[in-house]
């Protein structure tokens, strides 16, 4: 068997772009884990608030779209055939399930915001019970769909070259061999080194291009429902009042993960296709352009298009979630940002020590025969550097997560924390803040709003 070692140095090599493909699969691994987080932080901030709860759910299931290049980032080829019967599952069925459930959630918005056409649906009996009846009618759909025909890839296998000079051959992981199989092992010729690629026959799958063709088009009315909100809610003079999408982020947000979306699709379905002869591409294609005996730089330059289009949907669906996030909370939750950057920090921190963990203890394993030396070792300096890894991620997090409040505002808070240190403010501590909000222009109830919002987030972490 083929160890992990052998399959990531092969990775790296300048006919993979530098590990370019797996460096999204790991992205990724780290959009699924953040967004995550987040759908945790939402429902922890108000468990019994029914739009928390609906976004928390929004968020897992937009973590799950993002995560189609997850499995990419473990070994992948015939020796790990074991492992990606279940990878698998996760990478087609659980992927294309949660299209269906974000379509679903997305027409749920009026539900939980008032849009002026569809006032009708703005009903809290209907808030109760949409954010786990849309995932569940999501789950009973793609059951009832999967077995039919074009929601199934129905043949697979692994063309595997064992060395230079050697003859290609297939092995067949499911279904039958199929005429575009064979094609592709007369035209890549004789092997100029060792490889392995998975050849899938997506022919068969027009339901699922379908499933993920809507998705965009289902965001890009939502879109225009957050645009169409925050319009009526100007001309009428409540900009910022809650249960409407008014919030400027928010709209960028959804504009972001649309854009995103749209350019990879556009990519797949236009750009490709003009460099492509006219032709949609499919995996024997992209494999042709890596390793076929007569490769051109155009067709480096395609493959090169293709892997970089993977990027574009993670990337995407982590902009949207964190300005979904930040817009439609930061008015009822205090300090939802500087909890999302702990929570980003505690994330990142964990899951790049576990990865050099999990690195260090492959390589010594391979190199000494003693794996967990290594593990240990690269973990023990990893803690000592602690300081300048947080450090960087902090500077990070605050790049990726706007500040909800103004400078003037995060002064004062500041302040009214250092006095509610003891829990009482004093009669001099109180004199000092109202002399600071005088300085800082803070009106009487601007200031009641951030210590009551400041009181509130104390309650509930004394009560964690």
């Amino acid at each position: 068997m083929a160890s992990a070692l052998e399959y990531y140095s092969n990775s790296f090599g300048a006919d993979n772009f530098y590990g370019l493909r797996l460096m999204i699969s790991w992205f990724s691994v780290a959009v699924l884990i953040w967004l995550f987080s987040l759908s945790y932080l939402v429902w922890k901030a108000d468990s019994k608030s029914t739009e928390n709860r609906f976004m928390a759910v929004l968020l897992i299931v937009e973590g799950i779209k993002s995560g189609f290049m997850v499995a990419d980032a473990f070994p992948y080829d015939s020796d790990w055939e074991w492992l990606w019967d279940y990878l698998w599952v996760f990478k087609i069925e659980v992927f294309f399930y949660a299209h269906t459930a974000s379509l679903l959630l997305y027409l749920s918005l009026p539900i939980y915001y008032r849009i002026e056409k569809l006032n009708f649906m703005f009903n809290p009996r209907l808030q109760q019970h949409a954010w786990y009846l849309a995932p569940l009618t999501a789950f009973v759909i793609w059951m009832s769909v999967r077995d039919m025909s074009g929601f199934y890839m129905a043949n697979s296998a692994w063309l595997i070259c064992s060395e230079a000079g050697a003859e290609p051959t297939l092995q067949i992981w499911w279904g039958s061999i199929q005429p575009f199989m064979t094609e592709a092992v007369a035209q890549i010729g004789t092997c100029t080194q060792y490889y392995e690629v998975h050849l899938v026959d997506d022919s068969t799958a027009g339901g699922l291009w379908a499933i993920a063709l809507a998705s965009p088009l289902i965001t890009l009315g939502a879109l225009f429902f957050i645009r169409s909100s925050m319009k009526t809610e100007k001309a009428a003079g409540r900009e910022g009042k809650s249960r409407y999408l008014t919030s400027r982020s928010l709209y960028i947000g959804f504009l972001g993960k649309v854009s995103g979306t749209m350019l990879y699709f556009i990519t797949l379905m236009l750009i490709i296709p003009l460099l492509n002869g006219g032709s949609m591409a499919t995996f024997a294609d992209s494999t042709l352009w890596r390793y076929g005996e007569d490769a051109t730089s155009l067709d480096r330059i395609k493959y090169l298009i293709w892997t970089l289009a993977l990027l574009m949907t993670p990337l995407a669906m982590a902009f949207e979630a964190l300005m979904f996030v930040h817009a439609a909370l930061n008015d009822s939750v205090f300090g939802i940002d500087q909890n999302l950057r702990k929570t980003f920090r505690a994330a990142s921190f964990t899951g790049i020590g576990a990865l050099l963990f999990i690195t260090a203890t492959e390589l010594m394993e391979q190199v000494l025969g003693q794996g967990l030396l290594g593990g240990v070792a690269i973990g023990v300096l990893f803690l000592g550097l602690r300081g300048p890894v947080l450090s960087v991620i902090d500077s990070m997090s605050g790049r990726l997560i706007p500040s909800s409040y103004s400078a003037e505002e995060t002064a004062y808070l500041s302040a009214y924390d250092t006095a509610m240190e003891d829990r009482i403010i004093t009669t001099e501590e109180r004199r000092l803040l109202k002399t600071l909000a005088k300085t800082y222009d803070l009106t009487d109830e601007r200031v009641q709003e951030l210590e009551d919002e400041y009181d509130s987030m104390l309650e509930v972490l004394e009560e964690e």
